[in-house]
């Protein structure tokens, strides 16, 4: 007999871990079915923690190593311990994943390891291994999320030729590291290979880098990565390779014709699919769209209305926060209460240094809206708090339409840009306006006057 819930949900990550916990918490008898042994997702185990942890390591190395000594501290002696980084990214992994086994532990979620796929709409059979459960839902939330996408010519072995997965487990750093795309995930971990001391040349179709960004912080962030050493082949897209006994021979067609480019790894990171492998979709019922993504209504419903997804399995961007979010509300919409998610108001981040963060419309996409905006800008070098931390790189950007006065867009480069995007986040919601912005009394000295005086801006663009 199977075994009978109110909610099942597919996947454990973290659209699928925190549907899971909100339903309990509700009072919904649940399951989360993940085929890890280990809960947290991609985004935990093999992606967002692990690579913020090697992005934050590298910069303390490349800060030790370049900028030190120009706040008056030496460095006797600097060396790199590659495995006790990788031991403490696996430390810090392991105590957060622990972390959420306690929270369904203590919110009485289920827990059953194994690939889940549809026998019938409402049934569930659960592999693991040679063991096979079946459990019965009436409600079923699928949060697969997403897997890297490969090229033709690249198989992943994960040794030589590396998704993000294996570009966070690397045995060495490699002398020579060609990445191909100039997204998120590319730019974030060619820069941490560059600073642990790695030759590193990312190769991109397009003419600019990370391309779901302002076409201004786009510009300024690749002069800054070219400033640290990373060099990039913009408008340039790999036509042949061949997997060498001790490298690997990348043929690049750009601009100026076809160039051969050796390296001991190559990561390829042009981009992620919806990961429905397996799921037995067609058993349910379910529809796709055309592009791979599991089709649902405004309330997250496939056509089939007790089933839902989440997360990266449907359109949109693809963010670890952004599928928690969905994940609630859905628990909340199975339980009866009335959730929004406000898309406008979902922040996105570049780990890179200095970092990167976005809420919003960007400047091209509220004029493609037909907005009339005012922008505001304000850098960093002359802030105060900035040049006493030694971060003057970047700048704050703020985008408001004139005649509501209200925010519809921010964008910052600069140190702990991920941290102080929030105040932009908060504004959004609540739909503040720009002269409520620019009148906030912001501490002194912080980072976050840079908001501040970047809204001062559009109100003078307004006189």
């Amino acid at each position: 007999m199977p075994a009978k819930y109110d909610v099942a949900v597919v996947g454990g990550g973290p659209g699928g871990y925190v549907a899971a916990i909100r339903a309990a918490q509700l009072g919904l008898r649940t399951v989360c079915i993940d085929k890890r042994d280990t809960l947290g997702g991609t985004c935990l185990n093999v992606g967002c923690i692990p690579s913020k942890t090697l992005l934050h390591t590298s910069e303390m190395y490349s800060y030790l190593e370049h900028d030190a000594l120009e706040e008056g501290i030496a460095c006797q002696k600097l060396h790199l311990d590659f495995p006790k980084m990788m031991q403490r990214k696996e430390a810090i992994v392991k105590g957060l994943v622990d972390g959420i086994a306690g929270l369904f532990k203590g919110n009485k979620v289920d827990h059953l390891i194994g690939s889940a796929a549809f026998v019938s709409p409402h049934l569930l059979e659960v592999t693991h291994g040679s063991q096979k459960n079946e459990v019965e839902a009436a409600h079923i939330i699928l949060a697969t999320g997403s897997e890297p996408i490969a090229l033709p010519s690249l198989t992943f072995d994960e040794k030589r030729i590396v998704s993000s997965t294996g570009a966070l487990s690397l045995a060495k750093v490699p002398k020579k590291m060609s990445v191909i795309g100039a997204g998120v995930i590319g730019v974030e971990l060619a820069s941490v290979y560059r600073r642990l001391g790695a030759e590193v040349t990312v190769i991109e179709m397009l003419d600019h880098i990370c391309p779901a960004m302002d076409h201004a912080v786009s510009r300024l962030l690749l002069k800054i990565l070219e400033k640290q050493g990373l060099s990039f082949l913009l408008s340039s897209q790999v036509v042949g390779a061949e997997v060498k006994p001790k490298h690997v021979s990348l043929s690049v067609k750009g601009p100026n014709g076809e160039a051969a480019i050796e390296a001991d790894v190559v990561l390829v990171a042009v981009g992620r699919r919806p990961y429905t492998d397996g799921l037995g979709l067609d058993k349910a019922g379910i529809n796709k769209t055309s592009k791979g993504f599991v089709l649902v209504d405004g309330m997250f419903r496939t056509n089939v209305p007790h089933i839902y997804a989440i997360g990266d399995l449907i359109e949109g961007v693809m963010l670890a926060h952004r599928a928690s979010e969905e994940g609630v509300a859905v628990a909340e919409i199975i339980a009866g209460k009335h959730p929004h998610v406000n898309y406008m108001a979902i922040p996105n981040v570049i780990y890179t240094s200095p970092e990167v963060a976005a809420v919003g419309l960007t400047e091209q996409e509220a004029k493609e809206a037909g907005l009339n905006i005012t922008v505001g800008t304000s850098a960093f070098k002359a802030n105060a708090r900035a040049r006493c931390v030694g971060k003057t790189e970047g700048f704050v950007k703020v985008i408001g339409e004139k005649s509501s006065d209200r925010l519809v867009g921010m964008h910052i480069v600069g140190a702990n840009a991920s941290e102080i995007i929030g105040e932009g986040v908060i504004a959004m919601e609540t739909k503040a306006t720009l002269t409520q912005i620019a009148y906030a009394s912001h501490a002194h000295p912080t980072m976050s006057e840079s908001i501040k005086e970047a809204a001062v801006e559009t109100l003078k663009a307004k006189s």
